[in-house]
């Protein structure tokens, strides 16, 4: 079990014993509890999962930080209360390097943001039809770790909340800054789609030991 005060969060534990543990962020309106069966979805049995609710509330669900112009202090915020919240993580036994984050959306986001500062290397990042949040100098800022951990992201042609040529270029820029990163285009709108789950299954498998 996991235990924190920081968000309001739901574990599903691993089919089989495991110390591998995926933390899953929604995206923007949304909340944890269409991710309630994603281990039934993914159908990896050696992951544990820790759901987690953003904490600011939006329409009928969750946000992860506000709309322009105060999406960066936003992110700043949710930066730092993610920190804590691996930290506890590691004081309940949990490694950093057995740590993936998985976000769609906003989730994308604060899931690259964090792998980015973290000093740490994780398990792997996977980013859902997401973007990216370069603050100023953000190349000095960036953690070796980064460079060590393994992405995944993915992103629909189709998208027309997100548009891909954005995302695109923010993963050139994260490439050339040395961040090793699979990017898989799709033919779908915004949204997790099932021709997904096999990607992202097949990709964490591969680095998941």
């Amino acid at each position: 079990m996991i235990q924190t005060d920081l968000f309001k969060t739901q574990f599903i534990p691993a089919a089989k014993n495991s110390q591998k543990l995926m933390i899953v962020f929604h995206g923007r309106g949304d909340s944890l509890r269409p991710f309630r069966e994603f281990n039934e979805e993914l159908a990896i049995p050696e992951m544990n999962y820790l759901l987690v609710n953003a904490p600011r509330k939006f329409m009928k669900g969750f946000s992860w930080y506000g709309e322009p112009p105060f999406q960066k202090g936003g992110v700043l915020k949710i930066r730092n209360k993610l920190m804590l919240l691996l930290n506890q993580l590691e004081d309940q036994g949990w490694r950093s390097k057995d740590i993936f984050l998985l976000g769609f959306s906003q989730g994308s986001l604060i899931s690259a943001d964090l792998a980015l500062h973290y000093p740490k290397k994780l398990g792997g990042v996977v980013g859902v039809s997401g973007y990216f949040q370069f603050f100023p100098r953000w190349r000095q800022s960036l953690k070796t770790t980064a460079r060590r951990t393994p992405w995944l992201m993915t992103h629909g042609h189709r998208d027309d909340i997100l548009n891909i040529e954005d995302t695109r270029y923010g993963v050139r820029k994260l490439k050339n800054a040395g961040v090793p990163i699979d990017w898989v285009e799709l033919n779908k709108k915004h949204t997790f789609v099932e021709e997904e789950y096999p990607i992202i299954r097949k990709w964490v498998r591969r680095n998941l030991f």
